[in-house]
């Protein structure tokens, strides 16, 4: 389900190469960024931490309580 016009709250990533999680605005808890690849997580970590660094907005889809993409507004 898409979630449009959210603010990023928090960014967390480790070092592990898929290991990202975030928290959006109005969305309950925690949500694990994962994509199809390894690329891909840091990608979307990399988009939400930069729309958080600027204060942009995003949309992001969430399935089964993961981030699987993210577009910044």
């Amino acid at each position: 389900m898409w979630h449009n016009n959210k603010d990023v709250r928090y960014v967390y990533t480790t070092h592990g190469s898929q290991t990202a999680y975030a928290v959006v605005a109005d969305v309950a808890g925690w949500k694990r960024i994962k994509a199809d690849s390894t690329d891909g997580v840091a990608n979307v970590a990399t988009l939400l931490s930069t729309a958080k660094a600027h204060g942009r907005k995003v949309n992001v889809y969430i399935d089964n309580s993961q981030i699987t993409r993210a577009v910044s507004l």
